[in-house]
């Protein structure tokens, strides 16, 4: 977190919050935001806008290439930097959007970065922006002075954005994983059945959702749900008697399929929310 002191010169706490890494990491989200935006805008007036599409991709770039550099640092050629990469969250997602960025556009992509964007812009703004832009005056004495700031409509604000984001969190990271595992997923298989997709497209994706099951509790749970719905659907004796055995019977299979695959050669490791 940058921090600024209200005594120093507005162009000179300006000048520290632009030159911090952060800010870049802050812009690509605002891009991410910004792209959905104008390219939701331009589908619902049938003028579809493949460039807000890109711009959103490239400020994920932005931002997840500043957090996997700041936390791997620069790239090394041996094996253990290649493990932490590719078992870092923040890489998969970047790599993640440059596959999406460099294909045609999906539109049902863009709703996990931009979800996540809405937070982590959201919290920037509060830590960083406001304190800059705004800072509470420090001129009274000790105990005046912490008084006035309890009661600047900056903390205030800041306050309610910490009090949202808090709220709702953990209902947007459920959101996210359900979009990811049945809306993005269930996209890529459609349009690979009718040939509007590429092949490749739902089996990448499917590695990525087998990372992020055993990173994610989000992400285990959208499967566990999802699960449980179809089990409820197809298998006895909840299925519907119109439902012949042989559906529940390949239904089965696949799903076992499903678990050996999501199984082999991983290790559950807990990793922080994508950044």
């Amino acid at each position: 977190m940058a921090t600024t002191s209200p005594a120093l010169p507005f162009q000179d706490r300006v000048l520290k919050l632009v030159k911090n890494p952060q800010f870049a990491w802050f812009l690509g989200h605002v891009a991410v935001l910004a792209g959905t935006l104008f390219y939701l805008i331009s589908l619902i007036t049938f003028k579809s806008n493949s460039r807000a599409y890109s711009i959103a991709f490239i400020g994920a770039l932005v931002s997840y290439g500043v957090v996997v550099y700041k936390s791997l640092g620069i790239p090394q050629p041996n094996a253990q930097y290649l493990q932490k990469l590719m078992l870092d969250e923040n890489f998969q997602y970047f790599m993640l959007a440059f596959y999406w960025y460099c294909n045609k556009p999906i539109t049902v992509t863009l709703v996990p970065f931009a979800t996540y964007s809405v937070f982590h812009a959201s919290s920037y703004l509060r830590s960083n922006v406001i304190p800059t832009l705004f800072p509470v005056s420090s001129s009274q004495s000790n105990g005046e002075a912490a008084a006035a700031a309890n009661n600047a409509w900056q903390t205030k604000f800041q306050r309610k954005i910490k009090a949202w984001t808090d709220m709702r969190y953990g209902t947007a990271m459920k959101f996210v994983a359900q979009v990811e595992v049945i809306g993005v997923m269930g996209r890529l298989i459609l349009g690979a059945v009718t040939f509007q997709s590429s092949l490749l497209a739902p089996l990448l994706f499917a590695h990525f959702l087998r990372l992020r099951f055993h990173l994610s509790s989000y992400t285990r749970g959208a499967f566990r749900d999802l699960n449980n719905r179809m089990d409820k659907l197809l298998l006895p004796p909840t299925a519907h008697p119109s439902i012949p055995p042989a559906v529940g019977h390949a239904y089965t299979t696949i799903k076992g399929y499903i678990i050996k695959y999501s199984q082999a050669g991983m290790q559950q490791a807990p990793q922080p929310q994508p950044q």
